[in-house]
């Protein structure tokens, strides 16, 4: 009876065009105020042939920017710090890339690292569906990930996958970053995610590239615009040449940058 369960959820799971995991992400930007952590509503969306992680928060903008576009209207996103990557994954040849932003620049990061799982005998119940323990060191942080075998979809929230069932729950084990399931939704739709300047890549690079733009990003992050910055008076009438004016830029956007110091793949900040 039990193989006959299983081969029908493989039926179901092959078939249906989309099915939707919806994670809370919990996770802690500064590591110095290990008490202020964010929350985020994440999406994955399995296909039939691929998948594709990302923020509810952020699609809701992408959808509304396009929707505006078509409209011929402007919009203006809320002014509002938001997840700044979408993960997809080709199911068929596990190749994983992250659409992420550095600047202006909107970059697809293939990424062809391994992730060695250990599985436990640890098991726990999520959603009403029994799942079993594995570990793993990704991203200079041990994480332990909750995967149920009776869902045959070797994927999971950001980068993981490769266990024997969907992951429905991975933790580092400093609890820094949290990735839970709070539902599952079958659909038969099959949307793409709406394509903005922001979601759209314009250059592909590989994990090692990206590593030396984003820490050279966060040691200098106005270098594109050191020296154009033109001289202005304020509404008082008060006058600033253009290069104090990029000096107090500068320093707002490198207090920004000090207090994001606990990122999820830690290792981006060993040099």
């Amino acid at each position: 009876m039990r193989i006959l369960f299983i081969l029908f959820f493989v039926f179901n799971y092959s078939f249906a065009q989309t099915t939707r995991f919806i994670y809370q992400y919990e996770f802690i930007p500064d590591g110095t105020l290990p008490k202020v952590i964010s929350k985020e509503y994440m999406f994955l969306d399995v296909h039939q042939k691929d998948s594709q992680f990302y923020s509810y928060r952020n699609y809701n903008v992408d959808s509304t920017a396009v929707a505006y576009k078509k409209k011929g209207l402007f919009y203006m996103p809320p002014n509002r710090e938001y997840i700044n990557f979408r993960i997809i994954k080709n199911l068929q040849n596990n190749e994983v890339s992250m659409i992420t932003k550095v600047n202006s620049t909107v970059y697809s990061v293939s990424d062809g690292r391994e992730i060695n799982w250990k599985i436990t005998n640890k098991k726990s119940n999520i959603l009403g569906h029994a799942v079993t323990s594995a570990e793993a060191n990704f991203g200079g942080r041990v994480w332990t990930a909750w995967f149920a075998s009776d869902i045959p979809i070797q994927d999971g929230p950001y980068k993981f996958k490769g266990l024997p069932g969907i992951i429905l729950k991975v933790e580092d084990d400093k609890k820094n970053h949290v990735f839970t399931a709070i539902q599952i939704i079958k659909s038969k739709s099959n949307e793409d995610y709406p394509s903005t300047e922001n979601s759209k890549p314009t250059k592909q690079i590989t994990q090692q590239e990206y590593k030396k733009i984003y820490t050279e990003y966060r040691k200098d992050p106005l270098k594109h615009l050191r020296g154009r910055y033109p001289d202005q008076t304020d509404t008082s009438g008060n006058f600033r040449t253009g290069e104090q004016v990029f000096r107090d830029e500068e320093k707002l956007f490198k207090n920004k940058i000090k207090k994001d110091n606990n990122v999820l793949e830690i290792d981006l900040l060993k040099i």
